[in-house]
């Protein structure tokens, strides 16, 4: 029988209440030691229903009772420094996405975990949607044929952008580009490889913020692969779904259902709906990385992984400064 893990979550919100709820799912896996945040009424809160001692700064929470894994759920203009003391002591991180504000700070990430020998997991929890494994699935088995296009959009009002985080650039590192679009590159890269080149467009609805509401990536993959992945803060009749077009037929994920993955091939009539019959992508990723921990394999989710995406984003960033350049990654 495994030991438990013994985890701690850096951020109280509405994130890292998500990672305690995943981790209370898997308490076979893991037992919850430890809640920290700047808010420490927040933190507390999180301990009176999952356990654990709440703190008000991370350092201490690391010294005093030295957990065993991590998640990093702050604002991205803390996930450095956290992860940075976290790979000093040794232990292992799940960070939160964007995995941070630029690609540089990405960079050091991974550098502090392999200097302190710690297992880094990106938290790019679509990987772990059982309808995007059923796409990979399906992909790779060739029933679509060859993959031409694939279309992604998140879209819905985010009431909270001109009094949040979300919308400071200097927390955030930019808008909803970064703050959303990052698991739009995620996606596409599970599903059509590394992108070879972006081409970005970016807008502001809001006059309440500075940074931009709205964007729309067309990216291509090395094996050519077209993807366009648009999002938006301010458009709240929208979809949220992903749509994978191949020589041989088509395949839909629906974030609006509770069902599977569903695809109909060039020479059926019907559509073949599969099931939905795992637990939530947040648990799923919660015992991925835990596991990863315990049995010393490397994460679902690398720290190249997030360089990859973050290499994405700063050169759609640039596109959109450009006014459409394509940016070769």
């Amino acid at each position: 029988m495994m030991t438990k893990l013994r985890i701690a979550v850096i951020g109280a919100g509405g994130i890292g209440g998500t990672h305690l709820n995943a981790y209370n799912e898997v308490t076979d896996l893991c037992e919850i030691v430890g809640v920290a945040d700047i808010d420490l009424v927040a933190a507390q809160e999180r301990t009176v229903k999952f356990g654990g001692a709440a703190f008000a700064d991370y350092t201490a929470l690391f010294d005093q009772v030295q957990p065993d894994a991590i998640s990093i759920c702050t604002p991205p203009n803390l996930h450095l420094p956290i992860a940075q003391a976290a790979a000093a002591r040794g232990m292992a991180i799940l960070c939160e996405k964007p995995p941070a504000r630029t690609l540089t700070e990405t960079q050091a990430i991974v550098d502090a975990a392999t200097a302190g020998g710690s297992l880094l997991q990106f938290a790019f929890c679509h990987r772990f949607h059982q309808p995007v494994q059923q796409a990979q699935a399906l992909i790779a088995a060739g029933h679509l044929g060859k993959i031409v296009q694939i279309y992604n959009r998140f879209g819905f009002r985010f009431a909270r952008a001109g009094n949040s985080w979300f919308s400071d650039a200097a927390v955030a590192g930019g808008g909803i580009l970064i703050d959303t679009l990052v698991h739009s590159v995620d996606i596409f890269r599970a599903l059509a490889g590394e992108v070879k080149s972006v081409a970005a467009s970016i807008s502001t609805t809001l006059e309440t913020i500075q940074v931009e509401d709205s964007a729309s990536l067309l990216l291509t993959s090395q094996s050519n692969v077209i993807g366009v992945l648009t999002c938006s803060w301010v458009t709240p009749v929208s979809e949220a779904e992903v749509r994978i077009y191949g020589t041989e037929g088509e395949a839909v994920i629906d974030y609006s259902q509770s069902s599977g993955l569903c695809y109909r091939l060039a020479d059926e009539a019907a559509w073949t709906q599969l099931p939905f019959d795992q637990p939530d992508r947040f648990q799923m990723q919660a015992s991925a990385f835990l596991q990863a921990v315990a049995n010393g394999t490397p994460p679902a989710v690398t720290g190249q992984d997030g360089l990859a995406v973050m290499a994405v984003i700063d050169a759609a960033y640039q596109s959109a400064r450009n006014r459409s350049q394509s940016i070769y990654v």
